[in-house]
């Protein structure tokens, strides 16, 4: 049986120094459409996947690098 991964809250700052290190994070905004579109808050590269859909498209997440999930 695979081992449950890793699952840890961490601040902005610390994702910052995640890139900063070249730790190359992986980046998914849950927000749905509407709340994604009226919002200016939004970080270049990272992947749009409502938390809703997230199961269904699983497969663009990237494997092998750390996963920040955000919705601001």
């Amino acid at each position: 049986m695979d081992a449950e991964p890793e699952v840890e809250l961490i601040s902005a700052e610390d994702a910052w120094k995640l890139v900063e290190q070249g730790m190359n994070p992986v980046f998914i905004d849950t927000r749905n459409a509407r709340h994604w579109g009226q919002s200016d808050v939004k970080i270049p590269g990272a992947l749009r996947i409502w938390r809703e859909e997230l199961e269904a498209r699983i497969d663009e997440v990237p494997r092998g690098r750390t996963i920040i999930t955000y919705c601001t």
